[in-house]
């Protein structure tokens, strides 16, 4: 059994692509459209039958996280509440988990999430660095 279109847009909402076909950037100075999603795409259409529950087992895992992090900014503001107190490193503990499970959706599909990713709460789960490079 194939994904469903459903898993689809969920595997590229969690490696960090688009769900568009096609976006509009530069080539030399002249704005032209770019297909970003080529290596995913083909990914996706080879996923092995068997390893199929271990994918739809890691979505889980990614929607759950995800589901975690609408709960924390529901409480943003609370500080304390009688006996209750909000843990100010939760969002950097859930990154990190998220980035756990994304870096083995990563290794099922042989993808890399994409490194263009805007979710300013996953920069600080580590996973990456900037290096020079000089020579």
């Amino acid at each position: 059994m194939a994904l469903t279109p459903d898993e689809i847009v969920k595997v590229r909402g969690h490696m960090g692509y688009p769900n568009v076909s096609a976006v509009q950037t530069y080539a030399l100075g002249v704005p032209t459209a770019m297909q970003t999603t080529f290596m995913i795409e083909g990914a996706m259409v080879k996923v092995l039958a068997q390893a199929e529950a271990r994918l739809r087992f890691l979505l889980a895992k990614l929607d759950a996280a995800e589901c975690k992090i609408d709960d924390i900014l529901e409480v943003v503001e609370l500080t304390k509440a009688e006996d209750v107190e909000f843990n100010q490193g939760g969002l950097t503990m859930i990154a990190r988990i998220y980035k756990i499970h994304q870096q083995s959706l990563a290794n099922l599909l042989g993808v890399v999430p994409n490194p263009w990713d805007q979710r300013e709460w996953l920069s600080g789960a580590g996973g990456s660095i900037n290096v020079p490079v000089s020579g």
